[in-house]
């Protein structure tokens, strides 16, 4: 490969990493996920009410997914895995707070779901008024928590590749090893 391309590849990477960070890309992911969610409480009750196999499909999913997060979780707050000094730490703990901060609101989304399926379960038959709009009202969280997941892998991708950034700085500065507590 040229040092043409290579160059260009790096103000490629280095323009996306700008753009990813931006706040505004967050909130924008965000809102269109909870639009989702609305629209499907609004308009997607027919799709869920009685369907015992889609409620069954997003209670296996989800507590799925509630696993995955935790362990996403356990990463980000493993300061072992942090190289470096007590310095290095405390720069990139506003950053883990607050990845783990949203990581903390999904897992609380997935869990409240996960509650209001268990009450709709409960309730059966005997509430119907309530029961249709129980269930609207899961399917719609269902929707924003599932579309909200799919910022996980980024964020799993994101935390390795801080830690590779860090390593590699510590390296570059000549640090004779790398702590790891």
């Amino acid at each position: 490969m040229s040092s043409t391309k290579k160059s260009a590849l790096r103000k490629m990477s280095k323009l996306w990493k700008t753009v990813r960070s931006l706040p505004w890309l967050h909130w924008f992911f965000g809102a269109t996920c909870v639009l989702a969610g609305v629209a499907v409480f609004l308009w997607g009750g027919e799709l869920i009410r009685g369907n015992e196999r889609a409620t069954g499909v997003i209670v296996t999913v989800f507590s799925i997914l509630a696993g995955f997060l935790i362990a996403v979780m356990t990463l980000l707050g493993d300061q072992s895995m942090l190289p470096g000094s007590w310095r290095f730490a405390s720069v990139y703990k506003t950053r883990i707070r607050a990845k783990l901060t949203r990581q903390k609101w999904l897992f609380c989304l997935y869990l409240v779901t996960l509650a209001i399926i268990f009450v709709s379960s409960l309730l059966g038959e005997k509430h119907q008024e309530v029961l249709v709009w129980l269930e609207r009202v899961y399917f719609g969280l269902a929707t924003t928590a599932f579309t909200l997941s799919f910022r996980l892998p980024w964020t799993l991708m994101a935390i390795q590749m801080d830690r590779l950034d860090a390593v590699v700085e510590s390296r570059r500065a000549g640090s004779p090893k790398i702590e790891k507590n």
